[in-house]
């Protein structure tokens, strides 16, 4: 478990807004690694702003974020998908495929068919087009800037640091600042934040991207299925928290309000973590009499190992309500354009 320690204390050291002189000595260090990576990501912003992509056979709506994971790409991709979907569209849903694990999941979601992972991002699109697909919406698209977007929505997280440290001193992949290539900007909430932080989060996207719309989303936990992605009953008793994902702590708090009355045990592993037969094992030997709860994430994954079917509950994370305008009315105008009507 040493190098889910390690992960575990750069996941802190990323989120700590007040460190100490340890963390700020180790701040001070990294200082110019970070420096290189803001140029790097400077002069391939630059090259990009010069030479625009070419156009997409379909419209895309990009789904991106400004740090590494934890701002809720995922059930947001879902939600825009079938929305669209209750609108009439044939969606295509396009990833990276990164980890494997969200393609999993998107295609449990969406259907086999209609999910495009790989690499070549604007190949899935034209994939997806040919296929007959009217609208492509894109995982975590914000800084893939080769790919064409009619959307391109920007999601920050009211938990994320508002010190934007950028890669490796802090977990920042582009600066508050790019926000301004957004069409519109979605500001997620799984935690009940501090007093003020998203009134200080919207004050500082007003500023670096004015114009750009800004609207409040709520990611809720809550729903209960097995791993085969089946309804199924809310957990009794003790549990065991198990997950893989950038933000293990709201999952944990998450999971206290849905159970109050229930002793919970994390175990976090890294971001998109491949679970192995040791894993497993480990697992079952430390679960007890208790119930093993993951996320639909950790799900796909864990349902391969036999022995975890009887002994999880899978915990769903969902966006709440509908798409509020402006946003709404431009997935409509993309519903009822030419290239989607297919």
């Amino acid at each position: 478990m040493r190098t889910g320690w390690l992960r575990g204390s750069v996941r802190d050291f990323w989120a700590d807004e007040e460190p100490g002189p340890a963390a700020r000595l180790l701040g001070a260090a990294l200082v110019p690694a970070e420096a290189s990576f803001r140029m790097a990501v400077a002069a391939k912003n630059a090259w990009h702003d010069r030479w625009p992509p070419p156009g997409t056979p379909i419209p895309v709506v990009s789904v991106g974020n400004l740090t590494v994971g934890g701002t809720g790409k995922t059930p947001v991709v879902r939600w825009l998908a079938d929305w669209l979907r209750r609108s009439g569209t044939r969606v295509a849903t396009v990833t990276r495929g990164y980890g494997l694990d969200e393609a999993a999941l998107h295609r449990r979601w969406s259907g086999e068919e209609a999910v495009f992972s790989g690499r070549d991002r604007r190949g899935s699109v034209r994939e997806a087009a040919d296929r007959g697909y009217g609208v492509a919406v894109v995982d975590d698209g914000f800084q893939h800037r080769r790919l064409s977007r009619a959307l391109d929505v920007l999601l920050v997280a009211v938990e994320d640091p508002l010190v934007a440290r950028l890669l490796p001193r802090g977990p920042y992949r582009e600066s508050p600042a790019a926000a301004r290539r957004a069409t519109h900007i979605l500001l997620t909430r799984r935690t009940s934040p501090r007093p003020g932080r998203a009134a200080a989060w919207r004050r500082r996207l007003a500023r670096v991207a004015p114009g750009v719309p800004i609207l409040d989303v709520r990611i809720a936990m809550g729903g209960w299925s097995d791993l085969s992605g089946a309804p199924d009953a809310p957990p009794e008793g003790d549990v065991l928290a198990v997950c893989s994902i950038a933000r293990p702590a709201p999952f944990r708090s998450g999971l206290a309000e849905l159970l109050p009355l229930a002793a919970i045990e994390l175990v976090a592993y890294a971001d998109h973590h491949a679970y192995t037969h040791r894993d497993v094992s480990a697992l079952v030997e430390r679960l007890g009499d208790r119930t093993l709860v993951c996320t639909a994430k950790d799900a796909v994954k864990l349902a391969r190992y036999r022995e975890m079917v009887p002994r999880c509950a899978v915990v769903g994370l969902s966006v709440a309500g509908e798409p509020q305008e402006p946003l709404r009315g431009a997935l409509t105008e993309l519903v009822r354009s030419p290239c989607a009507s297919r």
